[in-house]
C-alpha cells in the first residue's frame, strides 16, 4: 500500500495536469476566436461606405469649366443657341454609390436621359447618394445657351401704297418720297415689307405688319407727312423711311355741301369773343385718348375752293360726357369752366388744327363734336354762316370705349347713327376720315363745304 508521502506526491501531479491542460484549452479558445471561429456572435462587422463622390463627369456638348476633379462640386458649361438639349454621364467613385441627374436616377457610367434647354441659364444637379444610404454631395452645372443670333438689317424690300405713286420709285437704300394724291382721296394705307423676317414696322408710331396694309392714314389737304420705322431683329438698329404726300384742294364743283345741324343745348356763346378760346389745345388738362383734328374749310358756291380768315369753333364733351361752362345735373361743377372748347383761324389752305382728346358719351347721343364756321372770324353769337356736327365711325369709338380711360364703357343708350337724334338721316358729309390707336392717339380729318 502506498504511504501517506506517495499518495500525497500523486495529488500534486494531477493537480498540475488540469491547470496545464486548462491554460491549453484558454489559448485554443483564444485563437479560434481570433481566426473567427466557433459560435461566438462577438466577431467585428465591416460597415458600408460613406464614399459620395463623382469620378467621371462628362457632357453630351460643350465641355465643363473649370475641368472636372471629384472635389470640384460646381462647373458652368457654355453651348451654342443650336444646342437645345444636353445629355450628362457620371461615373461614381464607389461601386454601391446611386446617383440622379435632374432628379432621375442614373446608373454609374450610363447617360441621363434627355435634358431641355431654355435660351439663357440652365441649372442642372447631380446628386451622389453613399453606400450608406444617407451621406451626400451634390455637383451642379449651370449651363448657359446663346441666344439666336439676330439681324440688324433695318430696310425694306418693298413699299406700296393703296392709292398713288412714290416718286422716286421705290429702292431699299432711298428713305426720301414724295406722293401726290387727289383730293378726294381722304387716307391711305402703306404695305411694307421687311427685307429680314424678324424686324418690325411702325407707320406714324402704329404698328404695323410685314406685307400687310398698315391702318388707314387720315389725309389733310395739302402736306402730309408719313414715316415708316423700321426695327431690325437686333432691337435697336432703326432705319426711317419718310413719305411726304400732297393732298390736293378740291377741283371746282368737287365738294359737297356739309349738313347743317343743331348746335344742342351747350354753346356757350358768352365766351366766344374771348382770347382765352383762340387755341390750338383745348384740352385744359383733360384726360382721354389723344386726337389731333384737321378741319378744311371750302366754298361751295366758288369752284370748291378754300376758305381763309374764317373762324371755325368747336366743342364737345370730356370723356365721362361733362360740358364745360354749364351747372346741369350733367354738367355739375363745370361753371367757371372752358375746357375742350376753341377757336382756329383758316388758313390760306383754309385748314385749322386742334389737339384734343376722343369725345365721351352722354344719354340720348351718340358720339360727336359740334362745329360752326365765322367767315372774317366774326366771332359774335348769331352770326355763325354754317353749324354742323362731325361723326365718328362707330368700329373706332367701340374700341377707345374699350380703354382704360374711359371708364363709362361703350355707350348704351344710342348704338347707331339711326338711332341718334341728329344722325338718323345720315353722316355723308360729317363723318370723318380717322387713323391711329388707342396707345398713340388718333387724327381725324374732314372737310366742311359751305354754301
Amino acid at each position: 500500500m502506498p504511504t501517506d508521502k506517495t499518495a500525497s506526491t500523486q495529488d500534486r501531479l494531477v493537480a498540475h495536469r488540469r491547470q496545464a491542460l486548462g491554460a491549453f484549452g484558454a489559448l485554443g479558445a483564444l485563437a479560434i476566436a481570433a481566426c473567427g471561429g466557433g459560435g461566438s456572435s462577438s466577431g467585428t462587422m465591416i460597415s458600408a461606405s460613406s464614399v459620395a463622390t463623382l469620378s467621371g463627369l462628362s457632357v453630351s456638348s460643350g465641355s465643363l469649366s473649370p475641368s472636372f476633379a471629384a472635389s470640384t462640386t460646381s462647373y458652368t458649361l457654355s453651348v451654342l443657341n443650336t444646342v437645345s438639349s444636353l445629355t450628362l454621364t457620371p461615373t461614381a467613385t464607389d461601386s454601391g454609390a446611386t446617383i440622379k441627374v435632374a432628379g432621375s436616377t442614373v446608373s454609374s457610367g450610363s447617360t441621363s436621359a434627355s435634358l431641355s434647354l431654355s435660351v439663357g441659364s440652365n441649372t442642372v444637379s447631380v446628386v451622389v447618394t453613399a453606400a450608406d444610404g444617407s451621406t451626400t454631395a451634390t455637383y451642379t452645372v449651370i449651363v448657359t445657351r446663346a441666344t439666336s443670333s439676330t439681324s440688324a438689317d433695318a430696310t425694306l424690300s418693298s413699299l406700296a401704297l393703296s392709292a398713288g405713286t412714290l416718286s422716286p420709285s421705290f429702292a431699299s437704300g432711298t428713305t426720301q418720297y414724295t406722293v401726290s394724291e387727289l383730293n378726294t382721296v381722304t387716307s391711305i394705307t402703306v404695305t411694307a415689307n421687311t427685307t429680314v423676317s424678324g424686324a418690325t414696322i411702325t407707320v406714324n408710331d402704329t404698328s404695323a405688319t410685314s406685307g400687310t396694309a398698315s391702318d388707314a392714314v387720315a389725309l389733310a389737304v395739302g402736306s402730309n407727312t408719313l414715316s415708316i420705322v423700321v426695327t431690325a431683329a437686333d432691337g435697336s438698329t432703326t432705319a426711317t423711311y419718310t413719305l411726304t404726300v400732297t393732298r390736293a384742294t378740291a377741283a371746282a364743283g368737287s365738294c359737297t355741301l356739309t349738313a347743317t345741324e343743331t348746335d344742342g343745348p351747350y354753346p356757350l356763346y358768352a365766351i366766344l369773343t374771348n382770347s382765352i378760346l383762340t387755341r390750338k389745345d383745348i384740352t385744359e388738362g383733360k384726360t382721354g385718348v389723344p386726337l389731333t383734328l384737321t378741319l378744311t374749310l371750302q366754298d361751295l358756291s366758288n369752284g370748291c375752293t378754300p376758305i381763309s380768315g374764317a373762324g371755325i369753333y368747336i366743342w364737345h364733351c370730356d370723356k365721362d360726357g361733362v360740358y364745360s361752362g354749364y351747372a346741369t345735373n350733367t354738367n355739375a361743377g363745370s361753371t367757371s369752366t372752358t375746357f375742350l372748347r376753341g377757336v382756329q383761324v383758316t388758313d390760306s389752305n383754309g385748314q385749322v388744327t386742334f389737339t384734343t382728346i376722343y369725345p365721351g358719351w352722354y344719354a340720348g347721343r351718340i358720339t360727336h363734336i359740334h362745329a360752326q364756321i365765322y367767315l372774317n372770324d366774326n366771332l359774335v353769337a348769331g352770326s355763325a354762316v354754317a353749324t354742323t356736327q362731325l361723326a365718328f365711325p362707330v368700329a373706332t369709338t367701340a374700341v377707345v370705349y374699350g380703354s382704360s380711360l374711359y371708364t363709362k364703357g361703350q355707350n348704351t343708350s344710342v348704338t347707331s347713327f339711326s338711332a341718334d337724334n341728329v344722325f338718323s338721316d345720315g353722316t355723308s358729309t360729317e363723318l370723318v376720315a380717322i387713323s391711329g390707336d388707342t396707345t398713340n392717339g388718333y387724327a381725324a380729318t374732314m372737310t366742311i363745304a359751305i354754301a
